[in-house]
């Protein structure tokens, strides 16, 4: 009996398949082979993320560790770093009406100075 409802299962699917394929365009045709491609394509990828996700990678299961502790003891041949404290320089005081630059950078032109006459060489007049 369940023999009989997998191979009907399977005639109506494929009896469907042919219908619809027979009736899509040739672009629509291609849409739904790329998404299949792309579908199968995929599992094996899921497949080895949830395989490397649910292994324990280089750590070793100790059984005698007291619960919430979590952590390694320190190395007794290991120094202690001391502590790094970055200072920021102060910041200078900018012109309200011109855009922060460096320190490095000329500051900007008034606009007093006169301009030259612009030449213009036009390519094709003689």
């Amino acid at each position: 009996m369940r023999n009989g409802i997998v191979l009907v299962g399977i005639a109506f699917a494929a009896t469907f398949a042919v219908v619809v394929g027979n009736r899509l365009s040739d672009e629509a045709m291609a849409v739904v082979v790329g998404a299949i491609c792309g579908i199968s394509a995929s599992i094996p990828v899921s497949i080895g993320f949830v395989i490397a996700a649910s292994r324990h990678w280089g750590r070793d299961d100790r059984g005698g560790d007291a619960p919430g502790r979590g952590y390694d003891e320190p190395r007794p041949y290991a120094q202690p770093q001391p502590p790094v404290i970055v200072i920021s320089p102060p910041q200078q005081n900018q012109s309200p009406y011109q855009y922060p630059a460096a320190p490095y950078y000329l500051p900007a032109s008034n606009g007093d100075a006169p301009l030259g006459a612009r030449e213009f060489k036009i390519i094709g007049d003689e």
